[in-house]
């Protein structure tokens, strides 16, 4: 019995040793990142560049790779030149990389103006820092004036919460809101005014690259005018609810437009007071985004939506968006929906700064509410459109389509991010 523990203990003397002797042959040609120095910032702080291009760590391992996601992450934050360049100074296993790059402007005023085929309009400016103090953080403040009233908001925006990969967005509302619902034949249904005011707080948490989950908190006030009120008795709104979201992004941009594949669902509750009822809402939205040929765009988008108990002042507005361009600009009030749209584009014109493009699209769907019994839409339209490079919303856009179960056309445009779908 003594002999084989004997035995044993020699085996072991003899493994272990080898064994280290493996590892540290295995591991001798790795390369360390020691540091990564940044040449050039003039308003971005070094630790908020060094956040921005979290998958690269200082103490990982430096591979072929390492350069070409940095610049990768830099980019894709858009408040950095697109001219990044990297040098990389190997001392032993120790790896010291330099990014040479310039902050850019990232103050962008961007005027709205809009207009459709039923008379409504709207203008207003909106002015967005997506670098406010150097700090990475999106501060946006805007006001509209249009032909339904007036509206002040304010947004913000955190992309890296807390040295996280968590998102924080927070968002404020104020106005007098005046509503004018139709149906698809633009004959009015129902006209109010309101005072409304809403406030949001939300945080998004990744899970990978491309998989995130999302939860919100909103609360929202409408107090109709007494003349409204009298005309037509809809009830004062007053709520707060929860929102969870479930994502799946793999998006990628390549001057102009944007491809890839989008999957979204979201739940939310609502607790009334006051009169206002409990509520459920549920969203859905897809889209995929090809090239088929240098620089084209083809799109196959889904949107569907359903809703319990939702008040007047909450429904969900169709007409003039990607999927319901064939109905009156946002003048279709909902609690219940589906659409699809394809959708074809291609440039026209390459110009410094952006692209003019032209496209044409199909449209299926229907929609019913409180007072409108469910309604087929469908049809054909084009468009003309012009990107600003690094923006993949339209900056100008120009559409006309056709409600095949009507005979009638619709038209709008749209001057900044009016009418934008941003995903």
């Amino acid at each position: 019995m003594k002999m084989r523990q004997s035995n044993k203990l020699h085996v072991l003397t003899f493994i272990i040793p080898l064994f280290m002797i493996f590892t540290h042959i295995s591991g001798a040609d790795d390369i360390i990142i020691g540091d990564v120095r940044f040449q050039g910032l003039k308003r971005t702080k070094d630790h908020i560049a060094l956040e921005i291009i979290r998958p690269v760590k200082i103490g990982d391992i430096y591979t072929e790779e390492t350069e070409g996601l940095i610049i990768q992450e830099l980019r894709e934050s858009g408040i950095f030149n697109p001219e990044i360049t990297t040098r990389t100074n190997i001392e032993g296993d120790i790896a010291i990389i330099d990014v040479f790059l310039r902050d850019r402007w990232t103050l962008i005023p961007i005027p709205l103006f809009s207009f459709s085929k039923s008379g409504s309009w709207s203008v207003g400016i909106l002015g967005i820092e997506s670098n406010f103090l150097g700090y990475y953080k999106t501060l946006g403040l805007g006001f509209f004036f249009g032909s339904e009233g007036w509206t002040l908001l304010s947004f913000y925006n955190d992309r890296i919460f807390l040295g996280t990969d968590m998102k924080l967005t927070a968002g404020f509302t104020l106005g007098l809101n005046e509503v004018i619902d139709e149906n698809v034949y633009e004959g009015t249904i129902r006209e109010y005014q309101s005072d409304d005011i809403s406030l949001s707080f939300g945080l998004e948490y990744p899970f990978s690259e491309e998989f995130s989950i999302a939860g919100s908190w909103g609360y929202n006030r409408s107090i109709l005018r007494p003349e409204s009120f009298a005309a037509t008795g809809i009830p004062d709104l007053h709520s707060t609810g929860i929102i969870g979201e479930i994502k799946w992004k793999d998006l990628y941009y390549d001057i102009p437009f944007e491809y890839g594949f989008l999957a979204k669902t979201s739940i939310g509750w609502n607790w009334g007071f006051d009169g206002t009822p409990d509520y459920l809402t549920v969203n859905g939205r897809i889209k995929w985004s090809l090239n088929p040929s240098r620089k084209h765009l083809f799109v196959i988008l889904g949107n569907a939506a359903w809703a319990q108990n939702l008040p007047v002042q909450q429904q969900f507005r169709l007409g003039g968006s990607p999927g319901s361009r064939v109905l009156p600009m946002g003048r279709i009030p909902a609690d219940e929906y589906a659409d699809s749209a394809v959708e074809y584009n291609v440039p026209l014109w390459f110009f410094p700064g952006g692209t003019l493009s032209s496209k044409v699209f199909y449209e299926i769907g229907y929609y019913k509410s409180d007072i409108v019994t469910r309604t087929l839409f469908h049809g054909p339209g084009l468009g003309i459109e012009i990107y600003i490079n690094n923006l993949a919303i339209p900056a100008l856009q120009f559409n006309v389509a056709w409600n095949l179960e009507t005979n009638r056309y619709q038209f709008n445009v749209g001057v900044g991010m009016a009418g934008g779908n941003p995903d």
